[in-house]
C-alpha cells in the first residue's frame, strides 16, 4: 500500500460508538457532582449527554476528559463553549440565551430530561448504519452539507470529536415534560431535532467546544 493509500485509509477511518459495560466513555447519565452547568436561559436548559474519556488511546489528543452538554430542545444551530476549566465551562456563543426558541411547544425554562447512563466504547467499522447507531467517531457522516466550525478564539478549523444520533434507543430515566399528542417519543428516548445528529467539535489548544445539529 502506497503512502497516499495509507493517508486515504486514515482519512476515512470511522469508529462506531457501541454499548460496552466495560467501556471508558458514557452516553447520558446524571451530571457529575464536580461538573457545573453554565448559567443560561435556554429553553429547557443544557442537558447532560455523557463523557468522552481521554485515557482511551484514540482520544489521547484531548487535553482533558470531556463532559458533553447541549440545549438539545432549542433551535440553536451552533453553540460554542469555553472549557478552559473543564469542570465549569462558560458560554461563548450565543451571547443571548434568553432569546432561544424551540420547535417543541412543551419546552420551557424549567423543562428537564435525564437519560440512562450507558457505558460505551469504540469499534472500527468500514460501514456504519447511523439509523442503528448511538454515534460515530473518526469522521462525521453529515446529513446535509459538511460544516466544519471555526474556533471563535483562534480562527482555526475545529477537530471532530464525535456525533450522536437519534436512533440509539437510550431511554430517559426522568422527565418533567408533559408531551402533546404524538410527541411523547421525543422525550422518552435521546434524540436530536427528532431525527437529527448532534456534531461535536473541539479546538484542543484553546479548549473550545462547538456543538451543532443537522437533521433530514
Amino acid at each position: 500500500m502506497g503512502i497516499f493509500d495509507k493517508l486515504f485509509k486514515i482519512k476515512k477511518m470511522q469508529f462506531e460508538i457501541i454499548r460496552d459495560e466495560n467501556g471508558k466513555h458514557q452516553i447520558g447519565g446524571e451530571i457529575p457532582q464536580d461538573f457545573t452547568i453554565p448559567k443560561n436561559e435556554f429553553l429547557g436548559g443544557f442537558h447532560y449527554l455523557g463523557l468522552i474519556d481521554n485515557s482511551d488511546p484514540l482520544f489521547s489528543w484531548l487535553p482533558f476528559k470531556v463532559n458533553l452538554i447541549h440545549p438539545i430542545y432549542t433551535d440553536e444551530y451552533f453553540v460554542f463553549l469555553d472549557y478552559s476549566n473543564p469542570n465549569s465551562p462558560t458560554i461563548i456563543e450565543p451571547t443571548d440565551t434568553a432569546s432561544s426558541t424551540s420547535a417543541f411547544d412543551e419546552i420551557n425554562k424549567d423543562s428537564k430530561v435525564i437519560w440512562e447512563g450507558v457505558k460505551v466504547s469504540l469499534e472500527e467499522k468500514e460501514e456504519i448504519d447511523e439509523f442503528e447507531s448511538i454515534g460515530i467517531c473518526g469522521q462525521p457522516e453529515w446529513l446535509q452539507d459538511a460544516e466544519i466550525p471555526k474556533c471563535p478564539k483562534s480562527g482555526k478549523s475545529m477537530k471532530f470529536l464525535c456525533q450522536l444520533g437519534s436512533f440509539s434507543d437510550i431511554k430517559s430515566t426522568f422527565s418533567n415534560v408533559v408531551p402533546t399528542d404524538g410527541m411523547a417519543q421525543y422525550f422518552e428516548k435521546l434524540n436530536f431535532w427528532c431525527d437529527g445528529n448532534l456534531y461535536i467539535f473541539i479546538e484542543p489548544t484553546t479548549k473550545t467546544m462547538c456543538y451543532t445539529m443537522q437533521n433530514t
